[in-house]
């Protein structure tokens, strides 16, 4: 689309504490991209209460920096507002973005999810639910926005004057605000988690999984609906259920989806996919930043099979908890290729889950330079793992 343009290092030279936790999961803290008149004229026709000129700046600096050629998923954190766009940063606000580009798989959102509440609790929201749903790929979405339509139409006459009105420029607004006066039409409604193909529901429902394994509350939310032009698979937001009651306001602190299909609808060859998570909290007092050092990491994570691939979601956990660095490749399937990249690293450590590990709770801790090994239970990893380090 664009002439090669030198790789940029987009490498921060300070860091704060949303930025360490950032880190810890696997995202690299880059300098926020600049979005350019490209990039404004792009998407100039979509939606702009969902902020695309940023989502189509991750696509460019993907392809400008070549990151194609590069192992995937790419997990980035930077902040926000992005340069270029108009709009001021909020005082005393966190405001960033966690990005996860070319892969399609589940654990980008769990992931993004599990990074975001950890960030939250530790600027101080303790009490944080998931609300999330579904629109499945391109055909489930199509078939979706079709019986939408199909009810609108059908029900158009009885419809307050104000949903008439809304529905004729954007039918999913329906499904987008609460509004007493048309709950009995958005109850009756059709639900986008009705129409998922096989693909989309076996991907939303290891989200479900991944919640319910690190027990963290959620709820499926039908009035979280993507832009239809490129929204893909599942919306998530983060929200304080303590704050929510205390000003009668949702509560909502991060929006999270995927636009899988909007790098053909900017003129690349294929679709890539991504999701992003933006975080908007107010902050107590302000989080000072201290100069970004590089981290030698002291573990690597190696899992394989589905159920490892869950349990690695609380090894994290207790890795977090320990205060140790962990290179990790959950996006990952194959064994051999985590274990090569795990022999070539600096880690003193490689932990390994597999499926018995998994069904018996338990993780492999595994000295690189003598080979001796042991098991310990997930519950009692932190604690043997202060010991090591």
């Amino acid at each position: 689309m664009s002439e090669q343009k030198p790789i940029q290092n987009r490498d921060v030279k300070e860091i704060n504490e949303a930025g360490k936790i950032a880190r810890f999961y696997g995202f690299k803290p880059i300098i926020s991209p600049t979005v350019e008149k490209q990039d404004f004229d792009l998407v100039k026709n979509f939606d702009q209460n969902l902020h695309p000129a940023e989502n189509a700046v991750l696509l460019r600096i993907y392809f400008e920096d070549r990151m194609m050629s590069l192992p995937q998923p790419h997990l980035l954190y930077c902040e926000r507002p992005f340069h270029g766009i108009k709009e001021k940063k909020k005082p005393l606000h966190l405001e960033v973005s966690l990005i996860s580009i070319g892969s399609s798989k589940s654990v980008c959102e769990c992931l993004s999810i599990q990074t975001g509440i950890t960030i939250l609790n530790k600027i101080g929201y303790k009490n944080i639910e998931v609300h999330l749903n579904s629109v499945g790929d391109k055909e489930s979405m199509n078939e979706f926005q079709k019986k939408l339509i199909i009810f609108i139409k059908k029900n158009y006459n009885s419809f307050p004057a104000d949903l008439r009105q809304i529905v004729k420029k954007d039918p999913f607004a329906i499904l987008r605000k609460k509004q007493e006066e048309w709950r009995e039409f958005q109850t009756e409604c059709p639900k986008s988690i009705d129409f998922l193909s096989e693909n989309s529901r076996t991907h939303f429902k290891e989200i479900l999984e991944f919640l319910e394994i690190l027990e963290i509350p959620y709820q499926i939310d039908h009035h979280l609906v993507s832009n239809p032009d490129i929204g893909s698979e599942t919306i998530f937001a983060l929200a304080d259920i303590s704050v929510a009651n205390e000003q009668n306001e949702k509560g909502i602190l991060a929006h999270g989806f995927r636009f899988n299909r909007l790098a053909k609808k900017l003129g690349y060859k294929k679709d890539l996919a991504c999701c992003v998570l933006n975080i908007s909290a107010k902050l107590k007092k302000g989080l000072p930043k201290v100069k970004a050092k590089t981290v030698k990491p002291q573990f690597y994570l190696i899992q394989f099979g589905p159920e490892a691939k869950l349990k690695s979601f609380l090894v994290l956990e207790e890795l977090y908890k320990a205060g140790v660095s962990v290179i990790h490749s959950i996006a990952k399937d194959k064994l051999g290729s985590q274990m090569d990249v795990a022999e070539c690293s600096d880690a003193s450590h490689i932990l390994l889950i597999g499926q018995k590990e998994a069904l018996e709770n338990s993780v492999v801790i595994r000295n690189v330079s003598t080979r001796a090994q042991e098991i310990v239970s997930i519950s009692n990893l932190a604690t043997r793992i202060k010991e090591l380090i």
